[in-house]
């Protein structure tokens, strides 16, 4: 795999939820690393933000307005990345949506579907059909946004953490079967970061977010991290410096995982 298990500069990546938070960043960085990216999100209006901010440093984007729990439009979105000319060698599936104050007994079957939908289904679509493209580029990297909530959890959080603790096991069990094609696959793990979706849960609840639990001094065990942290790790692990690893967790979760 060392050979052929990264995403260059001059090949592409697809970016989930790259409208705000850990994927604006993230396409931010990539992009600036000579990466093609296509920016996938829900919200035209933040994807093209996010394309007009690429653009504007000299980089390449397409924006693409996606609802990446729908089959019709992850397939699209392969489409594109086929039609750009740039070899796809990298996918990032970021997209998520939160859960919080949501236990079993009170979360609706609604609720719970869309946000297992969201956080994992989106991952299985978007990966089923630009896997297909790697392969043909001759190898690449996925990386699946999972969470701390994986590995030690909270009240209230049930759908949220069951599909996160899936997207591990997913990551796990990918890593095996595409290895043949020098595809890896690896999940990353943040704590707590801050995001609008983040943001608004504080609002919602009439707090801040160093009420919520999450400190903001910057040698703080368990601080809250901006975005741009996470992005350096994803980069990391779509590059050529992380082709020894495949199925397992990078944690980036400010020290939060070793006080349980």
């Amino acid at each position: 795999m060392r050979q052929s298990a990264f995403c260059p500069p001059g090949a592409s990546a697809v970016i989930t939820g790259a409208g705000r938070g850990i994927g604006l960043a993230t396409a931010v960085r990539l992009a600036g690393e000579g990466i093609y990216v296509i920016a996938c999100d829900l919200d035209a209006d933040s994807v093209e933000s996010t394309s007009a901010e690429i653009v504007s440093k000299g980089g390449l984007c397409f924006p693409v307005v996606a609802d990446v729990t729908k089959m019709d439009d992850c397939q699209r979105v392969a489409q594109i990345a086929a039609a750009s000319g740039y070899p796809l060698r990298g996918l990032v599936n970021n997209a998520a949506v939160g859960a919080f104050n949501m236990d079993v007994e009170s979360t609706s079957l609604e609720d719970w579907e869309q946000i297992i939908a969201t956080n994992l289904t989106s991952i299985f679509l978007m990966s089923k059909f630009c896997i297909p493209l790697m392969r043909e580029s001759g190898g690449g990297v996925i990386v699946n946004v999972s969470s701390i909530h994986a590995f030690a959890t909270s009240p209230g959080v049930a759908p949220y953490a069951a599909a996160k603790g899936g997207v591990l096991t997913l990551t796990r069990t990918m890593a095996l079967d595409l290895a043949k094609d020098n595809i890896r696959v690896m999940a990353l793990i943040p704590g707590a970061v801050d995001t609008p979706m983040l943001r608004s849960h504080a609002e919602r609840e009439g707090m801040t977010l160093e009420e919520l639990g999450f400190p903001s001094s910057p040698n703080a065990i368990a601080r809250i991290a901006s975005p741009d942290e996470l992005a350096g790790p994803i980069s990391f692990l779509l590059s050529r410096d992380a082709t020894f690893m495949t199925g397992s967790a990078l944690i980036a979760d400010g020290g939060i995982l070793a006080k349980f």
